[in-house]
């Protein structure tokens, strides 16, 4: 009888991996606009965010080599066109837990205002461009 179920474990396993590698990002506010500017975006990226992104985005920071899974690649069309401006805002305001992703990504919400993390979004969102 326990023999019939086995097939059950393998499957479940999958589709918990797979949900947990999907972003779960909830629903942006009705009308959300990132706004931001991506001038001012790049200064507040340079001090925040490079150190494990690194300085054009790609994710070879400073500290990336110690960091498992690897920082995002902000320059990759492929990955960053599946990506939502709400996305970005959130996972910088929020941090990489909050939408299913590394909970290495650090929240912002305490570091920087909410104008420069909309700064900082549009400044990641240029890098893909």
């Amino acid at each position: 009888m326990k023999i019939r179920h086995l097939w059950l474990a393998p499957t479940a396993l999958i589709l918990a991996t797979a949900t947990l590698s999907a972003w779960a990002v909830p629903p942006a506010p009705q009308g959300f606009q990132l706004g931001g500017d991506a001038t001012r975006g790049k200064a507040v990226y340079a001090r925040s965010c490079a150190l494990c992104h690194g300085p054009a985005g790609k994710g070879d920071g400073a500290m990336a080599a110690g960091l498992d899974p690897k920082p995002q690649d902000f320059t990759s069309r492929a990955e960053m066109g599946k990506r939502s401006d709400w996305e970005i805002y959130l996972v910088i305001r929020d941090g990489g837990k909050a939408v299913g992703r590394s909970p290495q990504m650090l929240s912002y919400k305490s570091m920087l205002a909410d104008p420069q993390i909309r700064d900082v979004a549009a400044y990641v969102r240029s890098l893909a461009k």
